[in-house]
């Protein structure tokens, strides 16, 4: 049995290849990842399979009827398994490609290996019970002549080289690709970072950065205020009552203006500080969290009133060598929240450190 698709002969850099197209579950079949085990294979090129990522692959093939792949890279090991046929002598390089699969079937290692897309080819075979074939067509790139040595420095440059997609980046592209309303109900996060870079009574107009090309102006990237986001929805009980992200939207903005008004600093030299980076954004939108709960909780959410709660505590030095120095990441974030509400108070409730001296005194 034969599987046979037309294909180009030719050659890219330094590597003899065909290029073509086929099934996506006619490439799964007839090629195999070669694992590295550092004990049962330690002459494996491919990395550890993430199923995770694979079924995400599967998904996106199955469901998407407008899509794209870049090509699956493959290696022919076993060179009688091949077989290219011009379609004429005046056009050598354009021919038929044949798969003879008995051959790839009985061979005890791996006929066809796979530098560049397992994850892509994982699930396509159908093999699992969970999984239907997919039948859908995507170009292949299959090198030929390569030493093992060079099939595994071809892996290494391409993952190498690969640049990781920036996650604002990613970001920007959900807000542009989603209609409003979708966004409001499935990614409220995303919303409100979104409005936040965009509402000219917003202290972060002009300082967020969606992806592309980089402005000098540009503090903070969207991936960071929309995981404060999240962290602060998360963190609130007030903020769940409201139904729609819009008001959630309102309420927080309110409560960053307020901050910038105790932090002035922070917006007129951020390099100088942490608060609009990092921990220190976190951290923000962790006591935002806590300030607007208290504020909610009194039917407020303007600025002035919760600028008067943040100015109810004591005064904190957000610098880069202050009070919060060596403080990173989540865990940083929560001990700089904990430090900040700790000392909060208003003229109807007892600050957390009063209420607890209150408590161990009795």
């Amino acid at each position: 049995m034969f599987l046979i698709v037309p294909a180009i002969r030719g050659r890219v850099l330094g590597v003899d290849v065909y290029r073509g197209f086929a099934k996506l579950s006619d490439l799964a079949d007839i090629s195999k990842a070669d694992i590295y085990d550092q004990t049962m294979n330690p002459t494996g090129t491919q990395r550890d399979l993430s199923r995770t990522h694979a079924q995400d692959a599967y998904d996106y093939v199955r469901t998407k009827e407008f899509g794209f792949w870049p090509e699956v890279f493959l290696c022919a090991r076993l060179k009688k398994a091949i077989t290219f046929r011009s379609i004429s002598d005046e056009t050598p390089e354009i021919g038929m490609l044949e798969f003879d699969l008995q051959q790839i079937k009985k061979c005890k290692s791996i006929a066809i290996s796979r530098i560049d897309g397992n994850h892509r080819l994982f699930y396509a075979d159908g093999a699992s019970q969970k999984h239907t074939r997919i039948e859908k067509t995507a170009s292949f790139c299959l090198a030929y002549d390569l030493l093992s040595n060079e099939e595994i420095q071809l892996f290494k440059d391409i993952n190498k080289n690969q640049k990781p997609m920036n996650t604002s980046h990613l970001d920007g592209i959900e807000v542009r690709l989603t209609e409003e309303e979708q966004l409001k109900r499935r990614q409220p996060e995303l919303y409100v970072a979104k409005k936040l870079s965009e509402d000219s009574q917003s202290p972060f107009i002009g300082r967020i950065y969606q992806g592309g090309k980089k402005s000098s102006n540009v503090d903070i990237p969207l991936r960071g205020i929309k995981t404060g986001i999240e962290y602060m929805l998360s963190r609130s009980t007030e903020l769940s009552r409201l139904d729609d992200a819009e008001a959630k939207y309102r309420v927080i903005r309110n409560f960053f203006q307020a901050f910038k008004q105790w932090q002035p600093k922070s917006w007129a030299d951020p390099k100088e500080y942490i608060t609009l980076r990092g921990s220190g954004l976190w951290a923000m939108c962790f006591i935002g969290a806590h300030v607007i709960d208290r504020a909610l909780q009194q039917d407020q959410y303007e600025t002035d009133y919760m600028l008067t709660i943040l100015q109810s505590g004591r005064e904190w030095d957000w610098s880069k060598n202050g009070d919060f120095k060596g403080l990173g990441g989540r865990a940083g974030a929560l001990e700089i929240s904990k430090r900040v509400t700790s000392k909060l108070h208003d003229d109807k409730r007892m600050s957390s450190k009063e209420l607890l001296d209150k408590i161990l005194a009795e």
